[in-house]
C-alpha cells in the first residue's frame, strides 16, 4: 500500500468501509495539518472533527479548536468527562480532580492509567455513538508522525484496527517537522498561540510527564490554569499527606509501547527524547 495520505485514506475505507470518518483535532499543529489534509480529500464524507476535552487543559486551546472548526466549517464534536459511569454501568472517563484526588498525582508510569480514563473511554464513546450495530468500524484519523520520537520511529502505522470497531489511520505518517511547517504556511493554516507560547497544545495537563519548571512556564502565559493545579496539589496534600507534586516525575521510566496511546504520542515522544538526547 502506498504511504501517501490519499492513497492510506482511500485504501482504509475500501478495505474496512467505515459507517462514520472523524478526524481527531487535539488543538496542535500535527492534528490541525492532519484534519485538514483529511477534510480536503474526503469532503463532505468526513463525518466531523472530534476534540477530547481531558478536563485539565489550557482553555484557549479548545477555543482554538473551536475557532478553526467555525472557520473551515468542519462540524465539530466535545467529548468530556462527566460522570463517573452510564445508566448501564458502562465506565466513563473520570474527571481529573477526581483521579487525582484518589491516587495521587501520577509520574511517567501512570500514563496508561491516565490516558485510559482520560482519553481512551472517550473514544470510545465516540465510537459508540456512531458505530451503529455490532460489526461496524469508526475511522479515527489521527496526526501522529513518525518522526516525532527518535525511540519510536517505525512503530507509527499507516492504519491500526482496534477493538470495538476502531479503525486509526495516519495519514500524514510520513511528513516532517519541516514538511508540517510548510504544509501549514501554503495552506495558511492558523497557529495555536498555546503551542506558539509553551512549545505544546496544552490540552491535556495530566502531568504524568510533566518536567520541572513546567508549572512555572505555564503561569507566566496562563495564571489561570497553574493556579488550579497549584490548588489541586494543595487539596492531595491535605488528603494523602504526602504528594510528589503535579512535576513529579518517576526516576524509574517505563516504556509504555505495549498499550495503543495514538493521543498522546506527542507527551511520550518528548520525555523519550530527553532520555535518548
Amino acid at each position: 500500500m502506498s504511504e501517501l495520505p490519499h492513497d492510506i485514506i482511500e485504501s482504509a475505507i475500501e478495505e474496512h468501509q467505515p459507517t462514520a470518518i472523524f478526524a481527531l483535532f487535539s488543538g496542535g499543529h500535527d492534528s490541525l495539518t492532519c484534519t485538514h489534509v483529511a477534510a480536503e480529500i474526503l469532503g463532505d464524507r468526513l463525518t466531523g472533527v472530534a476534540h477530547i476535552d481531558t478536563g485539565i487543559g489550557i482553555p484557549e486551546t479548545q477555543q482554538f479548536v473551536r475557532d478553526v472548526c467555525n472557520v473551515y466549517h468542519w462540524p465539530l464534536s466535545i467529548y468530556r468527562a462527566v460522570d463517573n459511569a452510564y445508566a448501564d454501568g458502562t465506565p466513563n472517563p473520570q474527571v481529573y480532580e477526581d483521579i487525582v484526588l484518589e491516587h495521587g498525582f501520577p509520574g511517567a508510569p501512570a500514563h496508561q492509567f491516565m490516558y485510559t480514563r482520560l482519553k481512551q473511554r472517550q473514544v470510545e464513546r465516540l465510537v459508540r455513538d456512531h458505530r451503529g450495530k455490532r460489526g461496524n468500524k469508526v475511522m479515527l484519523i489521527t496526526g501522529v508522525r513518525r518522526e516525532e520520537s527518535r525511540r519510536r520511529m517505525g512503530h507509527v502505522q499507516p492504519v491500526n484496527v482496534q477493538k470495538g470497531g476502531q479503525v486509526w489511520v495516519a495519514p500524514v505518517l510520513n511528513m516532517t517537522s519541516q514538511d508540517q511547517h510548510d504544509y501549514m504556511a501554503a495552506h495558511a493554516l492558523p497557529r495555536n498561540p498555546v503551542k506558539e507560547k509553551l512549545c505544546m497544545s496544552g490540552e491535556c495537563l495530566c502531568g504524568a510527564y510533566a518536567h520541572p519548571g513546567e508549572l512555572s512556564e505555564i503561569a507566566y502565559w496562563y495564571p489561570d490554569v497553574a493556579d488550579r493545579i497549584r490548588k489541586l496539589e494543595q487539596a492531595v496534600l491535605a488528603k494523602h499527606g504526602r504528594t510528589n507534586g503535579w512535576e513529579g516525575r518517576d526516576d524509574d521510566f517505563k516504556d509504555n509501547r505495549q498499550m495503543f496511546m495514538p493521543l498522546c504520542v506527542g507527551c511520550e515522544s518528548r520525555a523519550s527524547d530527553e532520555e535518548v538526547a
